[in-house]
């Protein structure tokens, strides 16, 4: 027996254009946080696609939710909803929300994945775990970078220096070219 969604149409367009936008190549989502019929947000949308019976719609909204990471704003969005997926009765769903909390600034997204180490799937935790890791050797990674272009930095301004000064700090500055011992 096959089983029926039923969604109210106001739900329905945004949702449809969302899944639309995304599968045929898009990238990014442009209308993110914009409002849609009888002024529902997207993201609204894919909240409520997180509470479907199908397993499959949500999926999908997770990994749109994942798409819509350009702005803290929206990480912040994103994480919140995903944190309702981490609940999901479904395993699958879960690990995909973990994966997808990975591509979000930790700022946005450790307080949910500190939850997840909690999880009742071991596959779960273990996820959490290896996400989170990257996520620290991103951030190492990312101040390291940052600690070598201000030792560059230092040492461009060291050799402008140089150049500047003389050759022996000892000695007397070389007389200007032209008036040699006269």
């Amino acid at each position: 027996m096959k089983e029926v969604i039923s969604l109210k149409s106001h739900v329905v367009w945004p949702l449809a254009l969302v899944l639309s936008l995304a599968f045929s190549g898009c990238g990014k989502i442009p209308f993110i946080g914009k409002k849609g019929p009888e002024g529902t947000d997207a993201d609204e949308v894919l909240k409520q696609a997180l509470q479907d019976k199908n397993p499959m719609v949500r999926r999908d909204a997770v990994r749109l939710l994942g798409e819509m990471i350009d702005t803290p704003e929206n990480q912040m969005k994103s994480a919140r909803a995903l944190g309702i997926a981490l609940k999901d009765k479904d395993e699958e769903i879960r690990l995909e929300a973990v994966k997808t909390l990975g591509a979000i600034d930790p700022a946005h997204s450790n307080r949910y994945m500190k939850e997840a180490l909690n999880d009742r799937s071991i596959k779960v935790r273990m996820l959490v775990i290896q996400v989170m890791k990257q996520q620290n050797e991103k951030r190492v990674a990312d101040q390291k970078q940052k600690e070598l272009e201000k030792e560059k930095e230092k040492e461009k301004e060291k050799e402008q220096q140089a150049a500047q000064s003389p050759e022996n700090p000892l000695l007397p500055p070389a007389p200007p070219p032209g008036r040699g011992g006269q």
